[in-house]
């Protein structure tokens, strides 16, 4: 974290009422002098870009979506990220829905 103090770290607000456990980040409260809060994704890339800040994450991110100013580092934490997803009980997934699985697939 030392090494990251001179940029500014972006993090998404979850919000008084959500649950710390559907974070997005591993490390929601990381502590960092220049900390910025966003409600959406895209606001986060902007600024990642913008201000040359980080963010930490799943590092899953979609090149062709984001181009290559965002560059996914593997930071090294003693937390594990658990990625999944829920959905109802003999429910037919749409075709985004099964094209999403297997783009996380692809990066697991």
């Amino acid at each position: 974290m030392k090494d990251l103090a001179p940029f500014p770290y972006l993090v998404f607000e979850q919000g008084e009422h959500s649950s710390f456990y559907f974070s997005e980040e591993p490390y929601p409260a990381i502590e960092h002098e220049k900390t910025i809060m966003v409600r959406d994704r895209a606001t986060l890339f902007n600024l990642l870009i913008g201000l040359d800040g980080f963010t930490v994450s799943s590092g899953v991110i979609d090149e062709e979506l984001n181009g290559d100013h965002i560059v996914a580092r593997l930071f090294e934490l003693d937390e594990k990220m658990r990625i999944g997803i829920i959905t109802k009980k003999n429910v037919i997934l749409s075709r985004y829905a099964v094209s999403y699985i297997e783009a996380v697939r692809k990066y697991i």
